[in-house]
């Protein structure tokens, strides 16, 4: 992609995915939980297909909710000296009804990182809840507030600039996530040969709330988002 069509948004990532929690080499008392299985509509086809990649999506438990600007800034000073160049973003997550506000940690290189990460935080302010439990294995609604590097590749259709095998198409009104849940159901009903995993978002652009859908798949292309994007559109009309 040529630079002029790089650009970056920000916007929120909705998706339910299963998380376990992490026991040792974290801090005391705090609570930190793994996605193992980070894409589950396109891994569950593929048994096995991950467990060598470690460590997977990583979930700080805070103890409170801290605004845009403490996270960013706090992540600025952080990565100016932390020794893996991790990418972060803050959000929710949900599970049994419970609201818990976490920092979403990706691209460690070992599980001795996240307790140093942890580490940073708490010296530039930002404290990790002390008490309560979450059980293992939980399924979790995961509600992410971003920035999204962005290729442009046509009118409506995106790859992520930083991570492989992302893409992004809008779509033309908002969507739930029951309503979004039973489309794909019946889109991957109508392609199964075709296996991918996606969540739902949006990005403000030009003062809009532009909505969209996240795809992951091995060797995504355009031919195959745009193959996607018309069974969702089908279906939303």
């Amino acid at each position: 992609m040529t630079t002029e069509n790089y650009v970056v948004k920000y916007g929120s990532l909705l998706k339910e995915e299963t998380l376990e929690v992490i026991d040792d080499k974290i801090l005391p008392n705090t609570i930190v939980l793994e996605a193992t299985n980070p894409f589950p509509g396109y891994y569950e086809y593929y048994d096995g297909f991950q467990k060598d990649v470690q460590p997977h999506y990583i979930y700080l438990v805070l103890d409170r909710r801290y605004d845009l600007e403490e996270f960013t800034r706090a992540t600025q000073k952080i990565m100016n000296y932390f020794e893996a160049k991790f990418h972060a973003a803050i959000g929710t997550i949900t599970i049994y009804n419970d609201i818990h506000y976490v920092i979403r940690i990706r691209r460690l290189n070992t599980y001795d990182q996240v307790k140093e990460l942890q580490e940073c935080y708490q010296s530039e302010g930002i404290i990790f809840k002390t008490n309560g439990s979450i059980p293992h294995n939980s399924k979790a609604m995961i509600q992410l507030n971003k920035f999204f590097a962005l290729d442009i590749i046509e009118d409506g259709y995106f790859k992520d600039h930083i991570e492989p095998n992302h893409g992004y198409f809008t779509i033309p009104e908002k969507l739930n996530w029951k309503q979004f849940e039973q489309l794909t159901k019946k889109v991957k009903y109508n392609m199964e040969m075709i296996h991918f995993d996606v969540s739902l978002g949006f990005i403000y652009d030009h003062f809009k709330a532009i909505d969209m859908i996240r795809v992951y798949a091995e060797n995504l292309n355009l031919d195959l988002m745009k193959k996607i994007r018309a069974k969702y559109i089908e279906r939303i009309k």
